[in-house]
């Protein structure tokens, strides 16, 4: 299980030794509850945070002290029962100054420290101690959480699982006329059913405006669907272990238009190359090089980047793409490793015939290659006379 004392003793070795090499002697694990922002948190102390914003302050070779927001002390601990020492400061400013006090250390390494860590926090820790260096670790950091134990990955199978019912709700009850809003409110039903939290739903759709052709996204809302309709599930969910997975499928009721199911292949072919060449050794860069030429087989065009490793948060790195892509950091020349958790989602668009495509798989990266976790094909989904037609590359 994730939150076995083994599986907790396994990371914190990993960040001891990181630190080690480093030249750090503390981390700060800045966590807030936005999606992307709070599996630092659960990483190092198997606490799902569940509002506002939280810290973990670990030293080498010690248990980690939790610096919560303050309306947090009413709130579940996780029965792991990873850490024993929970603060409630009045402030997290305050209390990051505090779970510093009375040690000795020169380097402190903070994850999250361009992005999630509060201005006032950063501010009070380098006015308090005005001798220690304090840096982002955030890259560092995804590099020990990359590769994911064979405990993690049944956890992201299990969400994974999750996701491929939710689908297979959306495949018995789609039809002319339904509205996304009727289907977005299933797949929400069945999602929370099998135990999953945190659900985004989107559903999208190619949108012309004049001269202007793009892929247009949002929560699911009032549009109805026609026969002619290409309906494009995007969802993504994390598990009861605390994962993220994706998965998005094209999904239409009558014949497709050519330029339509010319789009799904472009999007079938980008996946069946990321399949065939993510391995490990391989570079996110190669990996993205063979998506898009697979894509301009037909007549398509792509972003240059098309997905990115997930795991505790929906967006760690590696990102799959040509150029760094979000943060500034990131070396697109790491090579793959065995552990390796990809979500691959090549949005493809064909300017001249109005037209797009997009589709999602979530992969694990084994010794022998790549494996899918969704049991459904990749490809346009037909629904006819209650069957399923499925159109892949």
């Amino acid at each position: 299980m994730p939150n076995s004392f083994s599986e907790r003793d396994r990371r914190w070795d990993l960040l001891n030794k990181s630190m080690q090499e480093n030249g750090v002697d503390a981390l700060i694990f800045a966590a807030n509850d936005y999606r992307g922002h709070k599996g630092a948190l659960r990483y190092v102390a198997d606490y799902n945070l569940p509002h506002r914003s939280g810290n973990a302050v670990m030293f080498k070779d010690e248990e980690p002290v939790l610096v919560l927001s303050g309306n947090l002390i009413g709130g579940r601990r996780p029965a792991s029962g990873w850490v024993s020492d929970y603060r409630f400061p009045g402030t997290i400013a305050q209390g990051l100054v505090d779970a510093l006090k009375g040690r000795t250390f020169s380097k402190v390494g903070i994850v999250g420290l361009g992005q999630v860590l509060k201005v006032d926090e950063y501010l009070a820790l380098t006015n308090a101690y005005p001798q220690a260096q304090f840096i982002d670790y955030s890259a560092q950091f995804e590099l020990v959480r990359s590769v994911k134990s064979a405990a993690e990955i049944r956890g992201v199978e299990e969400s994974a699982y999750i996701l491929d019912q939710c689908f297979s709700r959306l495949l018995e009850i789609a039809r002319p006329g339904i509205t996304e809003r009727e289907i977005g409110a299933e797949m929400y039903k069945v999602g929370h059913q099998l135990g999953g939290e945190d659900p985004l739903f989107l559903t999208m759709y190619t949108e012309v405006d004049g001269d202007r052709t793009g892929a247009t996204f949002g929560p699911p809302r009032d549009r109805v669907l026609t026969a002619h309709d290409i309906h494009t599930f995007s969802f993504e969910i994390v598990g009861p272990k605390g994962y993220w997975t994706e998965l998005s499928r094209m999904v239409t009721f009558a014949r497709p238009k050519d330029d339509d199911a010319r789009m799904a292949r472009a999007v079938a072919k980008g996946l069946a190359a990321a399949t065939a060449q993510m391995a490990p050794g391989t570079s996110p860069s190669d990996v993205q090089r063979s998506i898009l030429e697979a894509i301009g087989t037909e007549g398509a065009t792509s972003s240059y980047w098309s997905g990115h490793s997930l795991g505790l948060d929906v967006l760690e790195q590696p990102w799959i793409g040509l150029d760094v892509v979000e943060d500034g950091s990131q070396s697109q020349d790491t090579a793959l490793q065995a552990g390796y958790v990809l979500a691959v989602h090549p949005m493809v668009l064909d300017v001249q015939a109005q037209t797009s495509g997009y589709m999602a798989d979530t992969y694990v990266v084994e010794e022998t290659g790549s494996r899918k976790l969704s049991e459904h094909p990749t490809g346009l989904h037909r629904l006819s006379k209650g069957e399923v037609h499925v159109n892949e590359c």
